[in-house]
């Protein structure tokens, strides 16, 4: 083995706590919305408000 080789980069370890909250929250957002989109309700023109301005 050549005496320059590196083997392991410790810093690469030392920065996981301080990314792995980050990922656990961008997680979790894209599973509430992949989550909300499928019970979300087909959108058809009856919302309920209406459109023509009389109120």
């Amino acid at each position: 083995m050549p005496a320059g080789q590196l083997l392991a980069d410790h810093s690469v370890w030392l920065a996981v706590p301080a990314f792995a909250p980050a990922i656990v929250v961008a997680a979790v957002i894209v599973a509430v919305a992949v989550r909300n989109r499928r019970a979300a309700p087909p959108d058809d023109e009856s919302t309920g408000t209406p459109e023509d301005g009389a109120s």
